[in-house]
């Protein structure tokens, strides 16, 4: 069977669109009031959550989950290369 990887870069993707879903919900719905679909918006306490904390969280979980790992791995990569290149030069 093979094992799942998991790591940062994905935890904070699922995170993100899992907000970033509720967000458009929530102008979902306000698009429905707007075309008649629907009676009634998001009340106050709604609109301030949204606006002070969920677009907090979209924001940085969409930030958090920019590829740094692939440049520092590929920095790795680059730094391991240049040892081996320096220990065979070494040796022969």
């Amino acid at each position: 069977m093979r094992k799942l990887k998991t790591n940062w870069n994905k935890i904070w993707r699922y995170i993100h669109l899992t907000f970033g879903l509720v967000l458009v919900a929530y102008h979902a719905r306000i698009a429905w009031y707007h075309n008649g679909f629907v009676d009634s918006v998001w009340s106050a306490d709604v609109d301030k959550f949204v606006s002070t904390t969920l677009i907090f969280f979209v924001m940085w979980t969409g930030l958090a989950k920019w590829p740094v790992y692939p440049w520092y791995k590929k920095r790795q990569n680059r730094k391991r290369r240049e040892q081996k290149a320096d220990l065979a030069a070494a040796e022969s």
